[in-house]
């Protein structure tokens, strides 16, 4: 009978510390919204034109987790710790036109950065360059903590 009390007690003291130790793992950095007024393209995801938010959320390793909702699309997209960013104080998606398609080339979130640029080849950044548009910029509205 005392075994099972011991057991029983450091049963419930380990989901104690599992519960806590998650919901500090789930703080969420940053949240907020923007609206999109036709399609993008951001990564593989085309996303329609309509109101979204996001959440940049810490995760269990040394990226934090950026989801993006919106009615009907949603978007995970891992940021690393990399992408720290000290000078970025406004939120905004930086867009180029590729073809008759939007692209998202970069974030700006405060105190965040994000190239989507970087991780293509040096043949497809330069066959990019050849095909694309002046840049444009959505305003991103970060919610105060």
């Amino acid at each position: 009978m005392r075994n099972l009390s011991k057991a029983l007690m450091v049963a419930v003291g380990l989901l104690a510390i599992g519960v806590s130790s998650s919901s500090v793992l789930a703080k969420n950095l940053l949240v907020g919204s923007f609206t999109l007024s036709q399609p993008i393209k951001w990564k593989n995801t085309m996303l329609p034109a309509g109101n979204y938010t996001f959440k940049l959320a810490r995760t269990q390793t040394d990226t934090n987790l950026l989801s993006v909702h919106g009615k009907n699309k949603a978007l995970d997209i891992m940021i690393f710790a990399q992408s720290a960013c000290e000078t970025c104080k406004k939120g905004a998606l930086q867009l180029e036109t590729q073809g008759s398609t939007r692209v998202v080339t970069s974030l700006d979130l405060p105190g965040f950065h994000v190239d989507f640029n970087g991780r293509r080849s040096p043949a497809e950044r330069e066959e990019m360059g050849k095909a694309t548009t002046p840049s444009e910029q959505i305003a991103v509205h970060v919610d105060s903590n």
